[in-house]
């Protein structure tokens, strides 16, 4: 275990979706009592042509060469460092097909949290894009034949129409330029959110936004529940449980709470009563975890706990992207409203005047 730092700063070469199915065939392997190395070679003859089959055929050829699942998912370079040193403890602890089917729940569940995530991105994206559309053809289609038909009415109503059509093209202009900045950059966190570097960066930024920090934390702490209870049902004791948690996740204010916990419980403070003072999880879960601490269920309280903050940060999100679309739609409302302000003001003023 010593060499873990190393191998956690390991980037993974596949999908949180593709880690969990081959945890999920790893874990079926184990179980029916097939050696690994031909299950391994199985699956990659069921593995379509591409990186995944090079990964897998990589990954067979260092198993066959050094007998350690462990040692070949690290020479593979693969996978990543969490999968690698947990592999290490399943083998170790001849617990190999438990922690298999563990880690393909716990990749199934990034992959679904990461898919929210960008669903949330998404959305708003398109609704941006479709701003931006309107907005253009009132510019370029709309405001221009206005103007040629005031030009063509002669000086007495030029002056006047000309100074509010044109504020209300520059209404359009300065809003189209805010639109397309906004674009920009959701684009940019959207595709850059998909490579392994960029999701790992953008989820170190994501507690720092205010707005955010709310739904970060819901995020951290089912990362948490589900990485301890890994940790728990692989062996480990709660101290070293603790110790391993804390170089996986990185959420600043979780890692404090962390330490909050571990310096209570050194003290000869309850579990239960350390992390609700500490404020890793709220009291009203004292009582689940103190049972589960008593019977010897903790991984398993602490797996529903993971359950629950999921399904938490689930609702956050899809709130939040009900909440988007009311208030685009009121932002393009107001914006088209000014535009055609600076339209209808003159032409109602010119009619006015015939009649």
């Amino acid at each position: 275990m010593g060499q873990q730092g190393k191998v956690k700063k390991k980037e993974s070469l596949l999908s949180p979706r593709e880690i969990s199915f081959f945890c999920s065939q790893v874990a079926l392997i184990l179980k029916a009592g097939i050696p690994l190395r031909d299950g391994i070679g199985a699956i990659e003859e069921n593995t379509e042509d591409g990186d995944g089959k090079r990964i897998i055929r990589k990954l067979r050829v260092n198993l066959e060469r050094n007998g350690s699942f462990y040692a070949a998912l690290k020479e593979s370079g693969a996978f990543p460092g969490y999968l690698v040193n947990m592999v290490d403890v399943g083998e170790k602890a001849g617990k190999l097909d438990n922690v298999m089917e563990a880690l393909s729940d716990y990749y199934d569940r990034e992959d679904k949290l990461q898919r929210r995530v960008h669903g949330a991105l998404l959305y708003p994206l398109i609704l941006v894009l479709m701003m931006a559309a309107v907005i253009l053809l009132l510019l370029i289609k709309v405001l221009p034949v206005f103007n040629t038909v005031f030009l063509n009415m002669g000086s007495n109503v030029l002056s006047a129409s000309q100074s509010v059509t044109h504020a209300g093209v520059l209404i359009g202009q300065y809003a189209l330029a805010v639109i397309l900045v906004l674009a920009a950059v959701m684009i940019f966190v959207l595709i850059f959110s998909r490579t392994g570097s960029g999701a790992a960066s953008f989820l170190r930024l994501f507690p720092h936004f205010r707005p955010a920090q709310r739904l970060s934390r819901k995020i951290a702490s089912a990362r948490f529940a589900s990485v301890f209870s890994l940790l728990l049902s692989s062996g480990y004791d709660i101290t070293e449980s603790f110790g391993l948690a804390r170089k996986i996740l990185s959420d600043p204010a979780m890692l404090r709470d962390i330490d909050k916990v571990q310096k209570l419980v050194d003290s000869g403070k309850p579990l239960a009563s350390s992390m609700a003072q500490a404020g890793l999880f709220p009291g009203i879960y004292s009582g689940m975890i103190q049972l589960g601490n008593k019977t010897g269920n903790l991984d398993s309280v602490m797996h529903r706990l993971a359950d629950l903050y999921s399904e938490d940060a689930d609702a956050s999100i899809d709130r939040a992207v009900s909440a988007i679309e009311p208030a685009m739609v009121a932002a393009l409302s107001i914006i088209i409203g000014g535009i055609l302000l600076s339209v209808m003001l003159p032409l109602m003023g010119i009619l006015s005047s015939i009649g």
